[in-house]
């Protein structure tokens, strides 16, 4: 004989399981970012700054929705805000015997000119120049401000990134290159200020949602 009250029971329970709401499952934005080697030190304050719900992605610069760099970029025609200053330095190795460039003499440096610290009153070592790629942001600053366009002697070594050229200039005797001030070495002496550039945020359109909450919160420093 079957239990009237255990059929109740069973009844009610279906009852409510097929009238309850689902939990509706969270959906996590994922948002492009790309930021240049200069830029690198940034990268602590876009994870932190992340809306709730975001996913920050490091991608190409191509399909990257949100580029930081140091300096403006040539012929920039989309939206840009500046979220802080850099400082663009030459530095060199710490046996070269010189104190300070003026930037003639840097020039002559990084155009093959002076091949030994002794023609600048220096040391008799070999000057051993450093360079980045042509459209690295802090190598377009230092062609534009110190070299002229002109180009850099072809047997500088390239550093694939502002950290990567910091530790070349410290390690390698007779070493001159260019990094920003949030980069240098605190053993790597400062010869040259080349400039004060501004940090940027570059964005494809103007910014909405997530990206207009990051870029916030980016410039308001928190």
């Amino acid at each position: 004989m079957k239990n009237p009250l255990l059929s109740l029971t069973l009844t009610v329970c279906l009852f409510l399981a097929a009238c309850s709401t689902p939990t509706p499952s969270t959906t996590t934005q994922v948002l492009n970012v790309y930021l240049t080697s200069a830029a690198d030190p940034w990268l602590n304050n876009v994870y932190d700054c992340a809306p709730p719900g975001t996913a920050v992605n490091l991608a190409d610069p191509g399909s990257a929705e949100l580029v930081l760099r140091v300096g403006e970029p040539p012929n920039l025609s989309t939206p840009s805000f500046q979220l802080s200053t850099e400082e663009i330095l030459v530095v060199t190795n710490l046996n070269v015997g010189v104190d300070a460039l003026t930037v003639d003499q840097v020039r002559s440096l990084f155009l093959g000119q002076v091949t030994n610290w002794n023609e600048l009153g220096g040391n008799d070592v070999p000057v051993q120049v450093w360079t980045y790629s042509p459209d690295e942001d802090i190598e377009q600053i230092f062609s534009r401000e110190v070299m002229r366009g002109q180009p850099v002697t072809s047997q500088a070594r390239l550093a694939v990134s502002v950290e990567a050229m910091t530790n070349s200039v410290e390690t390698v005797a007779g070493s001159v290159g260019v990094v920003t001030r949030r980069w240098k070495s605190g053993n790597t002496p400062e010869a040259l200020s080349v400039a004060s550039v501004p940090v940027l945020a570059v964005t494809k359109s103007q910014p909405e949602g997530a990206v207009k909450d990051l870029l916030s919160c980016l410039q308001s420093g928190k």
